[in-house]
């Protein structure tokens, strides 16, 4: 699924969180947004989730305007940094939750259910552990999890709010690789915000560089390396 997003602007009270931003992204790309703390990268990814709604601009997914849709119409899955998990609930349970509160007439039988968690379980290499509870997984386990519960209600784009930052350097290193083969398999279309040059430039075929809610840059990690837009982009990536 494409995304293109026009003119799209958002504050919070005086402050310009996102300013007049425009971005096309292809169908099964996957595109880092990358830039400093408060540059109003997570801003953008919730506004188009729809957990955010923008002051002005519009987004289209494949051609259909959803500016105005919540994030349940417009079927985007979601991973938080902090995974989000129900710490109550054992990890099938996280994994289901999505489907089993679908609207009745949408909702898949209890078999049906079963079998979609038991083949994400399989997909994120966590089978077995279906009866064990969050605080029984290491951090990157859980953050699996989390990519299976957004996973299960088979979204139409994924996005990813710095989803390896709460994680240490080793557990980073291996759920980055482990994102690009299952990105790489899948091809659907994903968005990740983060503050690591590293991570976006690994795993991203474009990257988004963002300053105080102003695109600075978009384009490939060696294309940005090579040759960056501006002295902001230079200086960020502290380029020779």
């Amino acid at each position: 699924m494409s995304i293109e997003i026009t003119s799209l602007s958002k504050n919070f009270g005086a402050f310009p969180a996102v300013s007049n931003v425009n971005l096309k992204v292809e169908t099964g790309e996957m595109v880092a947004f990358l830039g400093p703390s408060g540059s109003g990268k997570t801003t953008l990814l919730r506004i188009i989730a729809g957990l955010e709604f923008s002051d002005s601009g519009e987004i289209f997914f494949s051609g259909e305007n959803v500016s105005q849709k919540n994030a349940n119409e417009r079927k985007a899955g979601f991973v938080f940094q902090s995974y989000a998990l129900f710490n109550h609930m054992t990890i099938f349970d996280n994994i289901a939750f999505g489907l089993r509160v679908a609207p009745r007439h949408k909702r898949l039988s209890r078999q049906k259910i079963r079998e979609r968690v038991l083949s994400l379980l399989n997909t994120i290499q966590l089978s077995g552990l279906e009866n064990r509870f969050p605080v029984q997984l290491s951090g990157g386990q859980r953050q699996r999890v989390a990519f299976a519960r957004a996973l299960a209600v088979e979204p139409r784009v994924l996005l990813l709010d710095e989803p390896f930052g709460a994680l240490d350097a080793k557990v980073r290193r291996e759920l980055r690789s482990w994102l690009t083969e299952f990105h790489n398999t899948t091809h659907l279309t994903s968005l990740f915000v983060t503050h690591d040059q590293e991570e976006a430039f690994e795993v991203a075929n474009r990257v988004v560089i963002i300053n105080k809610g102003t695109i600075q840059q978009i384009a490939s990690p060696d294309e940005v390396r090579s040759n960056p837009a501006n002295e902001f982009v230079r200086d960020f990536l502290a380029l020779e």
